[in-house]
């Protein structure tokens, strides 16, 4: 966090093998996610070879988003903001299901989207008169749903909603001399759910697909006394439907 061009000192750091060793858990936890993706997929593509039935609607997307936040201290001594809008990309990947509610003439149609996904929200902050910067990083499950407009049977306009459960939240202060990049875990200091409002444009082409989306942050996530903080983003992804 910075106060009139100073970062605020870390009050846990912890050595570089606990956090290799949280780095890999978190890998891990990815992978996982992936897996369960592909077995979601690969159960509705059997069910729909044992009906007979064509399967749509089923897709992956991947992308980067660009991350910017806020991050108010507000203590007995000390009023300060930090503001994380750096550019900092994450990748995001996710898996959806649009499910048809009504057909609309022959090209357009109104459908129910739903959506699982892994991202990395937070931010990062420009560097200050030393030349130091911070990130905040915030690993999350994130599911939602909004309504989706298909029009022309390429593109879609949708509304959405969206939770995500945060495993995982780091502070890292990166210095300018490179004499070190002391880290800490801020996971106790958040909340386990963070909530967005978002719109999605995206283009279809065949099975291909190319969207863009915005999302706003609702609720402060942060628990630590004297904390307040709500997250946005920007995100890019391509992705295949089945």
């Amino acid at each position: 966090m910075q106060k009139n061009g100073t970062l605020l000192p870390n009050e846990v750091l912890i050595n570089n093998s606990t956090f290799a060793a949280s780095t890999i858990t978190i890998i891990m936890k990815k992978q996982l996610l992936l897996a369960l993706f592909f077995v979601f997929i690969l159960s509705f593509q059997i069910k729909a070879q044992e009906t007979h039935r064509k399967v749509e609607g089923i897709g992956i997307e991947v992308g980067v988003g660009y991350n910017f936040m806020k991050l108010h201290l507000e203590l007995t001594d000390l009023d300060s903001t930090a503001t994380l809008n750096n550019l900092w990309m994450q990748p995001s990947t996710r898996i959806h299901y649009d499910m048809m509610l009504k057909q609309i003439g022959k090209k357009n149609s109104l459908k129910l989207k739903t959506f699982l996904g892994y991202y990395t929200f937070g931010g990062k902050t420009l560097a200050d008169a030393k030349g130091n910067r911070l990130i905040l990083a915030f690993g999350s499950i994130e599911a939602g749903a909004g309504l989706t407009f298909d029009f022309l049977n390429r593109f879609q306009l949708t509304p959405l909603i969206k939770a995500q459960y945060i495993i995982s939240g780091k502070q890292r202060h990166l210095l300018k001399d490179q004499s070190g990049v002391p880290t800490e875990d801020i996971r106790t200091d958040v909340q386990n759910l963070s909530a967005n409002a978002g719109l999605q444009f995206r283009f279809k082409y065949r099975h291909f697909t190319l969207g863009a989306e915005a999302w706003i942050g609702l609720n402060d996530f942060y628990k630590k006394d004297g904390y307040s903080a709500k997250e946005n983003n920007y995100r890019v992804l391509i992705g295949y439907e089945f």
